[in-house]
């Protein structure tokens, strides 16, 4: 009997130090700052990394439909990465100008903007698959003729019309 409660007392000993051990996560540890260089690093390298090949696609016909289908799959799964980028009190209003574009209509408008996120994911595995079919008069439809956000169809100038404020003057 003591063997069994001096074995429950180390065991219980034990898995309260282990979680008094594990990391805090990003999110909770990370400051206003932190967490809108984080965003700001996704969305440059990931989401118009991937971006850039389908606009130059169709702006100078540059790379093939393969390239075109790849990055479209890479986008569809970062476009479910976008919504955690933008925990509450992380935009204008909260933060200067010059730190963030994201406008105060994100979190007042949840809805619509993870409906933006989905509507980018949707679209961009629709630009996968038509790509992939090699139809490329609907591929560049799609992707808009000039490449540019603000006239793509996949959902992006829908978030930033509706979600990105002006960059602030340097």
């Amino acid at each position: 009997m003591r063997l069994a409660i001096r074995i429950m007392g180390f065991v219980t000993a034990t898995v309260v130090s282990g979680i008094a051990l594990l990391p805090i996560a990003p999110s909770q540890a990370a400051s206003g700052e932190e967490v809108i260089k984080a965003r700001i690093d996704f969305m440059n390298d990931e989401i118009q990394g991937h971006w850039k090949p389908l606009a130059a696609f169709v702006r100078k016909g540059a790379g093939s439909l393969a390239d075109v289908e790849k990055n479209a799959t890479a986008l569809a799964k970062l476009a479910e990465k976008i919504p955690p980028h933008f925990p509450k009190d992380t935009g204008r209003g909260k933060y200067p100008d010059k730190l963030t574009r994201a406008l105060p209509a994100i979190w007042e408008d949840w809805a619509g903007f993870e409906k933006s996120a989905r509507m980018l994911a949707e679209e961009s595995e629709k630009l996968a698959r038509l790509a992939k079919e090699g139809n490329k008069d609907a591929v560049v439809d799609l992707i808009g003729p000039s490449g540019s956000y603000a006239k793509t169809k996949i959902g992006c100038a829908d978030c930033h019309n509706d979600f990105r404020g002006a960059a602030a003057k340097k």
